[in-house]
């Protein structure tokens, strides 16, 4: 194994867009969370617990979960709008420079358009994943303490809207001053 591992290293330079991607199989909705679940010296259990507890509930819904479900770990950001930075305003458990975060992405594949000419199969899907699982994933998350990917939600003013309150859930994680510097780099950048 240490020679396969010593052949396999080296070098490999190209742009990003070389690099970083990878074919998702079709357009999809995605769902990305976010939490933090120990230090590198002491993981804890709780991505595991969650990531259990997530597909007992999907299967016990009977909510049409394409695979994969995934799961991966970074070390917390300094960027102030990453879901894994810590927290300016809160003591939620994201303070630690060397806070562990578990990242859980779900998602839908759509069918083409060219094989859904009208679009109704696009749409229920697409309601199906607002409505169901993303609703369903939070409400697992929500004793592990997520955080959505604030830039993979679609949100709505509705109060009828299953996803209505994850606008204010972004803004009470990030806090005020945060959401104001974002909000000013956008008008200055992105005035439409």
């Amino acid at each position: 194994e240490k020679e396969f591992w010593f052949r396999a290293q080296g070098l490999d330079i190209a742009p990003s867009e070389q690099k970083l991607q990878f074919d998702c199989g079709g357009q999809q909705w995605v769902y990305e969370v976010c939490f933090p679940t120990g230090t590198y010296g002491l993981p804890g259990s709780k991505s595991i617990d969650f990531m259990e507890e997530l597909l007992r509930e999907v299967e016990s819904s009977g909510i049409a979960a394409p695979s994969p479900i995934e799961q991966r770990w970074t070390r917390s950001s300094r960027s102030p709008l990453s879901p894994a930075s810590p927290s300016l305003e809160s003591d939620n458990g994201y303070e630690s420079e060397n806070a562990l975060f578990s990242w859980v992405g779900v998602i839908m594949y759509l069918p083409s358009e060219d094989t859904d000419p009208t679009g109704s199969r696009r749409e229920f899907i697409t309601e199906s994943f607002k409505d169901q699982y993303c609703t369903l994933v939070r409400r697992v998350g929500k004793k592990y303490g997520i955080m959505c990917h604030w830039a993979k939600i679609e949100v709505s003013d509705d109060p009828k809207d299953a996803n209505g309150g994850v606008a204010e859930d972004v803004r009470a994680r990030f806090g005020p001053r945060v959401v104001a510097a974002y909000n000013d780099a956008r008008k200055a950048y992105d005035p439409r």
